[in-house]
């Protein structure tokens, strides 16, 4: 076949000749893109992430500075309402404020250890374990106040006891004696 020849088959089909040309490209391009094309979709989900992301952040940004405000806030309630691992006179006065309030009989307080992390945090728990002696009433105060108070405090665990033998509670037992030995865990800054 020479190039007159292919002229002339050219001429006599063209609508062939083209829909064969269109093929031999079409395949072409289909092979050398197949691994483009699930690069292009990986791409693609990653962009509709990234839009989702910003149509948030702009629908978000709105109120930002009430945000920003109820945030700085909400830091200083946490902070005015921690306590500092160090101040031990000062940590302690928080328990003999309340015994004095309540009438309580404060009968042992100890701080246990902070426990180290490897990681700095901003805030961590102080370990504390009281035994007050009181009324019944006296001891739900002192749990209200605690559960209420100034500090944030976590209850671990309670212990329960009458302060007095059963023949001093059979006497007058309109108002029992109790001794309440709680393990707390109050926030503390670092």
């Amino acid at each position: 076949m020479d190039l007159s020849a292919i002229i002339a088959f050219v001429r006599k089909h063209p609508i062939g000749v083209g829909c064969g040309v269109l093929a031999f490209v079409l395949l072409v391009l289909t092979f050398t893109r197949r691994g483009s094309v699930a690069t292009l979709e990986s791409e693609l989900v990653e962009l509709q992430d990234r839009s989702s992301r910003l149509k948030n952040n702009l629908r978000y940004s709105a109120d930002l500075e009430d945000h920003l405000a109820t945030l700085n806030q909400a830091v200083e309630v946490l902070e005015s309402k921690s306590i500092n691992p160090g101040a031990l006179a000062t940590n302690l006065q928080f328990f003999y404020r309340l015994e004095q309030e309540l009438g309580l009989t404060l009968v042992d307080i100890r701080q246990g250890i902070v426990a180290e992390s490897r990681e700095p945090r901003e805030y961590l728990t102080v370990p504390y374990t009281i035994s007050v002696e009181g009324t019944y009433m006296q001891i739900l105060s002192l749990l209200q106040n605690l559960e209420e108070g100034g500090r944030i405090v976590q209850f671990v665990s309670a212990n329960i006891s009458p302060a007095r033998g059963l023949e001093s509670q059979r006497a007058d037992p309109t108002d029992p004696l109790l001794v309440v030995t709680l393990d707390l865990a109050l926030l503390g800054r670092s």
